[in-house]
């Protein structure tokens, strides 16, 4: 009945508890005390730890340590610092597992000198000191430099052959796992490498491409040739005969390939975590300085005018920007900031970078780094690491994408913020408010609106002043926020047959018949009329991930999204019959999306500085509050996803049996859609 132990259940109980103990601390240091209900101080700190940026009560009007706590609590829940622990773990893991294949080589190379000049075994000891846990685990290029090393006698077959010889593994000639001692240890387990589960993950996946392709049962271990023109080789990293296939999988490597692999990428992940780390704090530092010097400088009565002080204010503001919140200590939030260029361009440069364009930013700093280098003997290893983050990044790091990839990401997200933006200049006219702005000043707020609107959360206009088709522009791009990164994530994972569940249920072990081909009506009700896909070629196998991941990710978050408004349109009635405009039908569901897109963005309520669930009823935020922590969950990868798990053997036998199954179904392709070659 429990939940499984990955990465998805450890991010719920790591903001859930979280939430729970910052809520107890913010409620009772209150003044006077409880001023401020426990409801309220528990919706504070889940909407603080989601980046949701909605409050029930004016910030202002909170002491200067509850202030603090949602500072902090900005901060304990921004992705980057998640994504830093992630890595900070993942290179203790490598660092564990070279430390065992140290002890462990070490330990066979004593026992085979002692055997040799027959004297009586002496205990080992256990404990290895850090000179020589150096000299047995270290890097040095791409290889391990294992002091103590297999004895140089072992021929290369007998160093293949030696190990795993209970897992059924057996190496060929051109260092490629055969399909049929794969298929000999699934059957042997009854079970796949590791279960298919996350979200967007389907079961019932009977449309796949692959049925469409007839199974070949003979000459399954010899190469094809449609082949060559797929993969790549490791050579650019180390000597392997080994190949390199879609999204970064490595396969046909020995034991000791697999253990230089995990080499670079205990060096890429290394470096990547000083990169983000650095990332994170100075762009942090810099939106401090300069926010909060400007406000103190510049205009330091609109803050004291709430009786806060001016270089707090911006210090908030600035990191409430970065971690996409949403969250002011100023009552108007930057609708007292219309007319000044520098806050507004500050603001959305840090909105950007610090959610939505992070991936384009990482990405061009490593890029930048790589051509920086010189080229020098010297400086090789950095080249090969730099490398190989540039060409393999989601097998190091969830937020980095493929060159194309970012490029489309970056071309997405581009298109819909100029719809934003040209959506609020045209609906702007007639709008006596937006109106009386300089004309400069005008295109710069649609702007600054048009960036926060997705993601950052803050209005420089009041948004209950807007016009109707504005809303609804707004409530469709924050409903969309998430998809871009999310999308792009999804499909350059490493195992993305996994994350779809299209292994789940695949008999291949005992099919050896071919599918019998649908009949003409069948293929036009699935092709047409339910939009499935029974594409033959590669190119139409992998638009069929990206169309296949957009579904599942519609239906997984309509339905909580129209199962919250339900229940908050119904706890709510009372107060629509007594002010309808007000909790009106769009307004309730403008909160709810915004909520669960953890954007912030709020129609507000007559009378009060506060969101428009501040006005609502106890059970109606406790379901706002569900929303915000289900919503930021949306965005992660699922849980068979390469750079949040550990490294293990696990993952290596997925490599090698998805490499599999792939040539069985490119043989298909190969050998009876197509001519060979053709590829």
């Amino acid at each position: 009945m429990l939940p499984p132990f990955n990465f998805l259940t450890l991010h719920y109980v790591y903001f859930i508890a979280t939430s729970l103990i910052c809520s107890v601390i913010l409620w009772g240091s209150s003044t006077p005390r409880r001023s401020v209900s426990y409801t309220d101080s528990l919706f504070l700190c889940i909407s603080a730890m989601t980046g949701a940026g909605l409050n029930t009560v004016d910030l202002s009007s909170l002491n200067s340590f509850q202030q603090s706590v949602l500072f902090v609590l900005l901060l304990l829940g921004h992705a980057i610092l998640i994504s830093i622990t992630v890595l900070f773990v993942r290179m203790g893991a490598f660092q564990a597992k070279f430390k065992g294949i140290s002890l462990e080589r070490a330990r066979k190379a004593l026992q085979q000198q002692l055997v040799g000049h027959d004297t009586s075994l002496e205990p080992i000891q256990e404990s290895v000191t850090c000179e020589e846990h150096h000299q047995l685990a270290k890097i040095d290029g791409a290889t391990i430099d294992v002091k103590h090393a297999v004895t140089a006698g072992a021929t290369p077959a007998e160093s293949r052959n030696d190990v795993r010889n209970d897992d059924q593994i057996q190496w060929v000639d051109d260092d490629q796992v055969t399909l049929s001692h794969m298929r000999a240890r699934q059957k042997h387990h009854h079970r796949r490498v590791f279960p298919m589960v996350g979200v967007g993950a389907r079961l019932d996946l009977n449309n796949h491409p692959r049925d469409a392709a007839p199974r070949m049962t003979q000459n399954e271990d010899a190469d094809l040739p449609a082949l060559k023109g797929l993969i790549k080789g490791t050579q650019k990293y180390f000597r392997s005969k080994g190949s390199i296939a879609r999204n970064s999988q490595f396969h046909g490597l020995t034991p000791e390939e697999r253990e230089r692999l995990g080499g670079v990428e205990y060096k890429a992940v290394s470096l990547l975590l000083v990169i983000v780390a650095l990332y994170w704090v100075l762009f942090l530092l810099g939106g401090i300085i300069g926010m909060g010097t400007w406000i103190a400088v510049n205009h330091p009565d609109i803050p004291r005018a709430n009786g806060l002080s001016p270089f707090w204010t911006g210090a908030f503001f600035a990191v409430s920007a970065f971690v996409n919140s949403g969250m002011s200590l100023l009552d108007a939030n930057m609708t007292a900031f219309q007319t000044n260029a520098y806050p507004l361009l500050t603001m959305a440069f840090l909105i950007l970078s610090g959610n939505t364009l992070y991936p384009c930013f990482l990405r061009f700093i490593i890029w930048a780094m790589r051509c920086l280098i010189p080229d020098r003997p010297s400086w090789a290893s950095w080249k090969v690491t730099l490398d190989f983050i540039l060409d393999h990044p989601r097998r190091v790091y969830t937020n980095l994408f493929p060159r194309r990839h970012t490029w489309y990401l970056l071309g997405t997200i581009i298109i819909l913020n100029a719809i934003d933006w040209a959506g609020f200049e045209v609906l702007a006219i007639g709008n006596k408010e937006i109106e009386s702005l300089p004309k400069g000043y005008r295109v710069l707020d649609g702007l600054f609106q048009a960036c926060a609107v997705r993601a950052g959360g803050f209005y420089v206009v009041t948004i209950a002043n807007l016009r109707q088709g504005l809303l609804v522009l707004y409530v469709l791009m924050m409903y969309v926020s998430a998809y871009p990164v999310l999308v792009t994530m999804r499909n350059t994972n490493v195992y993305e047959e996994r994350s779809l569940g299209i292994y789940a249920h695949d008999n291949t072990d005992d099919e050896t018949e071919e599918k019998s081909s649908p009949n003409i009506f069948i293929q036009l009700v699935r092709h047409h009329l339910l939009g499935r896909q029974d594409a033959s070629t590669p190119e139409a196998s992998r638009s069929y991930f990206v169309h296949q991941q957009l579904r599942s990710q519609l239906s997984h978050d309509l339905w909580w999204i129209a199962l919250a408004v339900f229940l908050i349109a119904i706890a709510e009635s009372g107060n629509y019959n007594r002010m309808p405009v007000a909790y009106s039908t769009l307004n309730i569901i403008f909160e709810v999306v915004s909520a669960y897109g953890c954007v912030g963005i709020s129609v507000g309520f007559p009378s009060s500085n506060a969101s428009f669930c501040s006005a609502w009823h106890t059970i109606s935020k406790l379901i706002l509050a569900a929303v915000m922590l289900r919503g930021c969950h949306r965005g992660l990868p699922v849980a068979i996803d390469r750079a949040v798990m550990l490294p293990n053997e696990s993952l290596e036998w997925a490599e090698e049996e998805d490499a599999a199954m792939r040539r069985e179904q490119s043989r298909a392709w190969g050998s009876d859609k197509m001519p060979v070659g053709s590829v």
